[in-house]
Formats: structure tokens, sequence, C-alpha cells
């Protein structure tokens, strides 16, 4: 199962850490195993997780300097040994306490879709020090972190990718962390915000999975969809943008080739204070003053979750699918439902 997904878009604030976290938190709670690599600079999925990568002072081997270190094992450490199946070393395996899911509640409260049963969140971080590193790289370190996570450590043994139902890349805006995440995945999930610069994003990002293609060597790579982040349908600005990102889509433009996902993120608080309390959205489903905008958000990423399920493939896909459409309350369900179930 290709089950490798980088979530790319060429614009800061498109909303890439926060569809990983919410597809990691929809992902969990139906019970799958999800591994997150954080791939940009910044470490918003890590911190999102509650795993913020932190800096301890070490002494130099001579003199009398002292330096710092990251205190746990970065994607950075990955990408520099480029040794075949590495990426298991540096899994940290997510039990923050914002991440801890009360098993004992039924789904549409923030539990898990089948009783007692919650999946494993796994995390390679990131810290600033990413930005740097490209700058040494050669036309075949390219390819190091895909031979990190790809490949098995030894011969007859497990990729470290198939040990995870789904392994989700955060990347970065730079070009060069674009294209080392988009040679380690076989799906590129596009997401960007409903505004000019966003919509503007769109072609330069499948330019780089073009680009990617052609000149990388990696042709086994896909598209398999874009989805709107932070989407007001009260605003008709955006409304027009979507029209026109959908209208150049079914006009086969050049560079519009990603596929139009009908899902829309909302624009709401409760995705920031998510992000503030180091939670998933559906830590919010059982307060009574976020729950309807918690229950939305958590709705939407369910039925992108699914969707990508589908795509790749997995074995249960059918199943949750069916499971989840029970899971809600009739009178709760929302019509992102109805367009997870078409």
């Amino acid at each position: 199962m290709k089950n490798v997904v980088s979530v790319m878009m060429r614009k800061g604030g498109a909303g890439k850490s926060t569809l990983t976290l919410l597809l990691t938190d929809a992902l969990v709670r139906m019970g799958l195993n999800v591994l997150v690599i954080d791939m940009d600079p910044q470490g918003n999925a890590g911190t999102g997780l509650g795993r913020k990568v932190q800096m301890r002072a070490v002494e130099a081997r001579i003199g009398k300097t002292t330096l710092e270190e990251p205190d746990v094992l970065t994607v950075i450490e990955v990408i520099q040994s480029g040794e075949d199946g590495v990426a298991d070393e540096a899994v940290l395996l997510i039990d923050t306490p914002g991440w801890q899911y009360p098993i004992d509640l039924p789904f549409h409260r923030g539990g898990p879709l089948s009783a007692g049963k919650i999946g494993r969140v796994g995390l390679i971080p990131s810290y600033s020090a990413l930005e740097d590193l490209p700058a040494s790289w050669k036309p075949t370190d390219f390819e190091r972190l895909a031979h990190t996570l790809l490949l098995p450590a030894e011969r007859g043994g497990i990729a470290p990718s198939h040990r995870w139902d789904v392994v989700l890349i955060d990347t970065a805006i730079a070009r060069a962390l674009g294209v080392q995440s988009a040679k380690a995945a076989f799906y590129a999930l596009f997401v960007t915000n409903a505004e000019k610069f966003g919509v503007d994003a769109i072609p330069e990002t499948m330019r780089l999975v073009e680009d990617v293609r052609d000149h990388y060597y990696h042709d086994g790579i896909d598209v398999m969809g874009l989805v709107w982040n932070a989407y007001s349908p009260n605003q008709i600005t955006a409304r027009a943008l979507t029209m026109d990102a959908a209208q150049a889509h079914t006009a086969k433009q050049k560079h519009w080739d990603a596929p139009i996902w009908p899902f829309e993120i909302p624009k709401a608080t409760v995705v920031s204070d998510s992000h503030d309390m180091a939670a998933p959205v559906s830590a919010f489903l059982g307060t009574s003053e976020k729950r309807k905008p918690a229950a939305k958000v958590c709705q939407v990423a369910e039925a992108i979750a699914l969707r990508l399920l589908d795509t790749i493939g997995h074995p249960l896909a059918g199943e949750l699918r069916e499971a989840w459409v029970q899971a809600w309350p009739e009178n709760e369900q929302t019509n992102v439902m109805t367009k997870g179930v078409a």
C-alpha cells in the first residue's frame, strides 16, 4: 500500500500543519496508526502534537564553549544519515496530555470509532536548523528521506513506512525541502486558503510536483486532491476564487491538474484553540461552548481522511466509512457527511 502522503502548498500559512493535525486526529480516532514527519523548520506539527523540540546545552569537546543540541532525534539526523530504514530510530510515540483520548466516550464526543480502539501517533520532529540543511545537498541527497522511510534497514525486513497505516509529511515552503518531501511520498495532497495569494500558489505547487516527476526521477507521485482551508462561505471573494479554481481545473488549464475535493475546512476559532492547547479539535467535542464548531471541523477532517484512505487503497476504508456514518447522530450530521459518502 502506497501510504505516504506529502501535504503541500508553496505558501506560508496555507494550512499544511492544520490539515496534517486534523487528519491525524481523525485517523487515530478511527483506530489507525499515523506517522507524522515534520519537514517544516518551524516545527508546527510537532508543537501541535505537544512535542516541540527543546534545545539543551552541551559542552564542546575542546575548549570551554557551550553548544546547543536538540533533546531528541529529529528529521535532520534522519536525512543526514540517509541510511535505509533509519527513520524508525527517530520516531517519538506521542502520549502528551492533550493527545490522550477518552476511550470510553462515543465517537461524536471525541472517543474512538470502534469501542476501546485508538490508533497510535508517531512523530519525527523538526526544528529551525532544518532551514540551513539543503545548502550542502547534492542531487543524490534528495533521495535521503525516501531511503530512510521507504526501504527496510536489512534485507527481508520491514520498511518504516509499512509500520503505519498512513504517513503524513508536513512540508515547508522552501523548494529544496519540498522536493525532499515529495521524493519520499507517493501522493501529494494540496491545501490552501481561498484568498488570492493562496490560489496563486496552487499552480506553483503543481509545477514543483511536475519538476519532481521530470527532473528528480520520481514519476510515481500523484496529486490526490486539493482542500480549501479556513473557508468562509459568506465571503464573496472566497466563493469567487474557489469557483475560478474549479473552472481552471475543469478546463484543464496547465498546472491546474489537482482534483478539487468537495471539502472546506471551516474558518473557526476552535482550530486555533486546538493549536494553542496542543490538543486535537476532537477534544472540544465534549464541551457545550465549542461543541458545534468542533463537530463541523471534525466531520470535514473525517471526510477528508476517508477520501484519503480510499485513494491509497486502505483495506479498511469501506468498513470505516460505514461505521462513520452510523457514529454521528442524524441531527448532528452536516452536509459534509453526504459529500463524504458520495
